[in-house]
């Protein structure tokens, strides 16, 4: 770095987050950055899908404390304009925050799109959620549908509450419920290739859960869902993903729809030292390791600028998941772009740390395989060349090895050594079972932490 600088992020999820970690990691010397967030804690969205099963919680990290770690000045407010032609952020109450270089993270906003429908959008929803599986149980309600809307992009956590709701049917022993998941792809997550679109159709088959493609909801009425295809079905309730539109922030070019245009490098468009990560930019996939990716590649134009011998990458997305499916976690990863999508389809794990947000630094600092500063980042693995069988097998052998030797040590009053066991699980399946999230809470306050 040849002067010192100041650097703004703006926003408080993953790619805002990510973009720290990598600016902390590429830059020798530490510019000013200044964290412009609406919220005091990061919140890890993607496993609130399981927490009203009881399998994980929804893990909230300080901001104040992850910028104090990395050198960072936390603002916690919004951003209202930036204004290019004086070089400062402008947050909603009127502070101006001065810039050489500026990563917009911002995210998208969510809406309702189907009226009566209960709304799963993240951690916010899992109490809602909660409450309809105790009314499933009790027979209250026997007619669910998951619907996402008509220009989605992301549908992978639809598949997940359906799975991981008739798993918890079939452990209670409950039967005569109908479960519908009606999306717009034509093939079930198929950006993700022909191949994983088969394996999840056999996993929705297996567990008795209708599927309706290329069809979104239109009204919901009495009991009575309206699709665009001219069918009708019967629900009791309809769980729908949100809508996205984008954030339409004053001094940035936006699409009609107020996503962020952005180039190759993730520079805004038609601005100088400005560049934007995550769901709020006009990339069409809204994924959290999609968003770190846009935000890895931002960084390394910044710091590129900011006089680093590195030649910044093209933003070249792709694709990694964790499918939770109630029984063992299914890998997910393919190229995005180019025609015919092929990907990698596996039960062992294809990326290390394997979180359920693939970030290059946020996957490796959540998961605390390494330090800031050894180098250590996300790795991907090629597919094993074992039967998926063989794999599953392993699989169970390992969790159960794993839970015993827990146990073991809990009732040895060795808890911390119980709470590594837990961890190797949540490694392997993404999420524990059930009981051991409760478990995990009163080893943790017997161990001291």
């Amino acid at each position: 770095m040849n002067t010192p600088a100041r650097v703004t992020i703006c926003g408080g999820g993953v790619a805002a987050v990510e973009a720290l970690l990598a600016l902390r990691e590429m830059l020798a010397l530490r510019p000013h950055i200044d964290l412009v967030a609406p919220n005091r804690s990061f919140v890890y969205q993607p496993m609130a899908v399981a927490e009203p099963f009881g399998l994980a919680t929804t893990q909230l990290f300080g901001l104040a404390e992850m910028a104090d770690e990395l050198g960072a000045e936390l603002h916690v407010g919004s951003l209202e304009l930036v204004d290019s032609n004086e070089r400062c952020m402008v947050l909603a109450d009127g502070t101006r925050l001065p810039y050489d270089a500026a990563i917009v993270a911002v995210g998208a906003r969510r809406c309702v799109w189907l009226q009566g429908a209960m709304p799963f959008g993240g951690a916010e929803d899992t109490a809602t959620f909660t409450d309809l599986l105790e009314r499933l149980e009790r027979g209250e309600v026997s007619r669910i549908a998951f619907a996402a809307p008509q220009g989605t992009s992301w549908t992978l956590p639809l598949y997940e509450l359906a799975l991981l709701t008739a798993s918890r049917l079939a452990e209670r022993h409950i039967t005569g419920v109908a479960l519908t998941v009606i999306t717009p792809e034509a093939d079930p997550l198929a950006m993700f290739g022909a191949t994983a679109s088969r394996v999840l159709r056999g996993e929705l088959s297996d567990r008795g859960i209708h599927l309706r493609v290329g069809a979104s909801a239109q009204t919901l009425t009495s009991g009575r869902l309206e699709l665009s295809s001219g069918e009708a079905v019967e629900v009791d309730e309809v769980v729908a993903l949100p809508l996205l539109e984008g954030p339409r922030v004053q001094g940035l070019p936006c699409d009609p729809d107020g996503f962020t245009l952005i180039d190759d490098h993730c520079m805004v468009t038609g601005l100088e030292d400005v560049y934007a990560a995550g769901d709020g930019t006009s990339f069409p996939i809204k994924q959290g390791g999609i968003a770190s990716q846009q935000a890895d590649v931002a960084a390394e134009a910044i710091v590129a600028r900011l006089g680093a011998s590195l030649k910044p990458s093209v933003f070249q997305p792709l694709l990694r998941a964790m499918l939770l499916t109630g029984i063992g976690p299914t890998y997910l990863r393919a190229g995005v772009g180019g025609g015919a999508q092929t990907g990698d389809v596996a039960t062992n794990a294809l990326w290390w740390p394997p979180t359920k947000i693939a970030g290059r630094y946020l996957g490796p600092y959540l998961a605390h395989t390494s330090l800031l500063g050894s180098g250590t980042s996300l790795k991907d693995r090629p597919p094993s060349p074992r039967a998926p069988g063989a794999l599953q097998e392993n699989h169970r052998e390992a969790r159960e090895l794993a839970l015993v030797l827990a146990d073991a040590d809990a009732r040895d009053g060795d808890y911390r050594s119980a709470l590594s066991w837990l961890e190797v699980i949540e490694r392997l399946d993404g999420v524990l079972p059930a009981g051991y999230v409760e478990k995990r809470e009163t080893w943790e306050t017997l161990a001291g932490k």
